[in-house]
């Protein structure tokens, strides 16, 4: 099947799914967050700390953690292929460092919901 060769770490494809997985908890919190505003809008007085919040930030945790992981596996990948696969290494380190910057980002765009009040 072709789609396992997608999956393994010397795979370009490697290189954008980082910020592909990213792109996608970027709309899917904040579409997420306006139409649960829209709808259900938890009470103003709760402030920061209400169940919306909580699950978006859960959200945001699970992706963190699967882009580490992602980033852990391709780093391990570098370190077990031999030094005459320069391309398989490149593409290694780079989606490596990728993952770890789409963690970073989502890190940075998820933390308002741990202090700002939703739907004001």
């Amino acid at each position: 099947m072709s789609w396992r060769r997608w999956c393994k770490p010397g795979h370009p494809a490697q290189l954008v799914l980082g910020f592909s997985i990213w792109s996608i908890w970027f709309i899917a919190m904040y579409a997420g967050l306006s139409v649960v505003c829209q709808f259900t809008a938890p009470a103003p007085q709760d402030g920061a700390a209400n169940w919306l919040n909580y699950m978006l930030w859960g959200l945001t945790s699970a992706v963190i953690t699967l882009l580490l992981l992602m980033a852990w596996r391709g780093w391990r990948y570098c370190r077990s292929v031999p030094h005459g696969s320069r391309t398989l290494r490149f593409v290694g380190y780079v989606s490596t460092v990728l993952y770890v910057m789409a963690a970073l980002a989502t890190l940075l765009g998820g933390l308002p919901v741990l202090v700002l009040a939703p739907c004001i």
